[in-house]
């Protein structure tokens, strides 16, 4: 890098006192521009005077103000590296008094002032970060890091010096620094030699640029290490991963505190370590490089299966919140690290740019640290960069990046109705169940006439607007009927056939208080119509019976419903058994009504044919003759199921394949469904 010139000749001495011809022209010039009075005699006595006045900071009046005076103050010596004589000094080595009983001054840090010295420090430390060879002086501050991490670059470096002035600068300041990192060296290789570290010397094992093997939450990790520094009773790693902010990847930053201890310990014990200390380091590297690969293709939105630990995030719907916690979830979820971080915003801080992160080594240096208004508040996060439909393409990683991936997957779980952090080895693929349509028992016509409602909403891009834009565009089903005629299995099945995520929501849910409902419908509107899902709604009539002139509150939550049907764009299935209470309004926004009849006999035999088909063939022992007399009992499609899995339990209690025995026990003690001539 070449050196920015610099005019030696400057001297502040050089314009301080007397006039010289060109001060004066430069006067003349200045006091012939146009001026509000007539001649210079006129001008005020005020900054006529061409010289310069100093001022020196005096002793203190007050706690607030500077006293300033005019004579230099006589308790204030100069600066002993000011001075003509220090400054013709190749080194400065700058020494204080030692309190850890060993020599009484130690070294504390080394100015190079050496010119010749320079450009080849620039050389030695190549992608440093403040090491500029055209600085005046470069000052390298105990423990002389830089010098430790490249001290086989520098030896090689002064020994290979050919001018013979710059050789003897090279080979006092590699003398001095001798002295200083022998001792270092070889402590640090006796302690590497048999696996272990002091505490004291911990910055010799971290350099920047470092890949760390760790654990974060239990999850194996690789992070690359940015900087490091004591502070307080611990030794802080600064490191970074790779991580998916909604509309990028970027940088993501974790802080290890390795705290104080006393003598050895062994080196892969410390919670974050460099990954060549580990003997598996490259098998290690390949597995978390695979899970990366994962978590590449995990960007963006994706509806999946998943069994394992998650953590569960604080729920907010209305004012109503779930505590977060760790459990076993064993179901589907959907991946979307955007609505993540858009319901749960204090979560939601900003990656650093993968191609702009250094981790270069940094030069300690001392500067006067700049002012800052508030140290506790860090700035505002930008704002998420904003993609127009269609335009969103799927990001790619080099592959230096899959290793550092995170294996934290951001989401919402549908079964427990919670945000929530995922693993990204427990994310499976959907085994979709393509009987649960087929199956589903409906008088003819029902099943196509729904399928065509939803296909058609689904992918429709230009749908039917209202002559208010952004009205009626979603489609509503009303199905009533029954307790257990198949309302529920309707919504569930039809969403299994178009392999779309389900979301059931219920009363519990959504609270009781009109404020609360809004929130919270709001909140699950705006997630489902993001992914595309269909919104199942049960016991409609809790939020939708009929108002009346006393029932305020009640006559809030239906306005509120009805409100926001009319602004949804999804696919909403609304189930109820008692359609004769229902609010009279709902009618206009209904865009497709079913009732559902009671099951006959025919119907009866196919819900026990499909739910006993259920089960593996080796586990029953029923007949075609069994189920058709089984039919005859008047009962819905949830008290079959229920039968059917009581029989079952009970049958494999007592090691044998299910049979009309354990059904007729059900039956005799549960008294499910009416009798119709059969015998139990």
């Amino acid at each position: 890098m070449a050196a920015p010139s610099v005019n030696t000749d400057f001297d502040v001495k050089s314009i301080s006192s007397s006039t010289s011809e060109e001060n004066t022209h430069t006067l003349s010039t200045v006091t012939s521009l146009p001026i509000r009075k007539d001649t210079k005699e006129e001008l005020p006595n005020t900054g006529m005077m061409c010289d310069v006045k100093n001022l020196w900071e005096g002793k203190q009046k007050c706690a607030c103000c500077t006293n300033w005076i005019e004579e230099y103050p006589e308790d204030v010596k100069p600066n002993p590296e000011e001075t003509e004589a220090v400054q013709r000094y190749a080194l400065i080595v700058r020494n204080k008094k030692g309190h850890s009983g060993g020599k009484a001054m130690v070294v504390s840090s080394i100015v190079v002032q050496s010119p010749l010295l320079k450009p080849l420090l620039e050389e030695v430390f190549e992608d440093y970060e403040g090491i500029t060879a055209g600085l005046q002086k470069l000052t390298f501050t105990k423990p002389f890091a830089p010098f430790f991490y490249r001290w086989g670059q520098f030896r090689k470096a002064v020994k290979g010096v050919q001018d013979e002035e710059t050789r003897a600068h090279a080979q006092l300041l590699y003398n001095v620094l001798s002295g200083e990192l022998n001792d270092t060296i070889n402590t640090w290789q006796d302690q590497l030699s048999h696996g272990v570290i002091t505490f004291s010397y911990l910055w010799t094992l971290f350099k920047p640029g470092d890949i760390l093997l760790c654990r974060l939450n239990g999850q194996e990790m690789m992070m690359k290490l940015q900087k490091t520094e004591y502070e307080s009773n611990s030794f802080v790693l600064y490191a970074k991963y790779v991580d998916w902010s909604g509309f990028s990847f970027g940088y993501a930053s974790h802080t290890f505190n390795l705290h104080h201890f006393d003598g050895t310990k062994s080196i892969t014990d410390l919670d974050a370590y460099p990954i060549q200390f580990n003997s598996e380091a490259a098998a290690i590297e390949s597995r978390l490089s695979a899970r990366g690969k994962r978590f590449e293709e995990l960007q963006g939105l994706h509806y999946k299966l998943y069994k394992g630990f998650a953590e569960l995030i604080p729920a907010v719907f209305g004012k109503r919140i779930v505590p977060a916690r760790e459990r076993t979830v064993d179901g589907r979820i959907i991946i979307h690290a955007e609505m993540y971080n858009r319901f749960n915003p204090s979560e939601a801080c900003p990656l650093e740019p993968l191609d702009s992160t250094s981790f270069a080594p940094n030069l300690p240096v001392e500067i006067e640290q700049p002012h800052v208004t508030n140290p506790y508040m860090p700035p505002p996060p930008p704002p998420p960069p904003h993609y127009p439909p269609g335009m969103y393409r799927p990001k790619r990683l080099s592959e230096e990046y899959y290793p550092l991936c995170t294996p934290i997957l951001k989401g919402y779980s549908l079964k427990t109705k919670n945000w929530a952090k995922f693993q990204v080895d427990n994310v499976h693929e959907i085994v979709w169940d393509d009987r649960a349509f087929d199956s589903l028992v409906l008088p003819p016509g029902y099943k196509d006439l729904i399928l065509s409602f939803t296909k058609g909403q689904n992918s429709s891009e230009e749908r039917f607007d209202d002559v208010i834009e952004g009205k009626g565009q979603g489609i509503v089903m009303l199905l009533n009927g029954e307790p257990g005629v198949g309302k529920t299995l309707t919504a569930e099945s039809v969403a299994e056939h178009m392999r779309v995520p389900l979301y059931s929501m219920s009363a519990a849910q959504l609270g009781v208080d009109s404020t609360s409902v809004e929130q919270t419908l709001g909140d699950i509107l705006e997630m489902t119509m993001k992914w595309k899902a269909i919104l199942l709604l049960d016991e409609t009539e809790v939020f939708l019976e009929q108002r009346t002139i006393n029932g305020l509150e009640r006559n809030k939550l239906v306005s509120i419903f009805l409100r926001m049907l009319e602004y949804y764009r999804g696919v909403l299935f609304l189930t109820t058994n008692r359609i004769a209470v229902l609010d009279k309004a709902l009618d206009s926004r209904i865009h497709l009504k079913i009732s559902y009849p009671e099951l006959d006999r025919t119907a009866r035999l196919q819900v026990w044919r499909n739910l006993i088909d259920l089960l593996p063939p080796s586990l029953v022992g029923l007949d075609s003759a069994d189920l058709e007399y089984l039919a005859e009992r008047k009962m819905n499609g949830r008290e079959i199921k229920n039968v059917i899995k009581a029989a079952q339990l009970l049958a494999s209690g007592a090691d044998t394949s299910l049979c009309l025995e354990h059904v007729h026990t059900v039956l005799r003690i549960t008294q499910i469904g009416e009798d119709l001539g059969i015998q139990v």
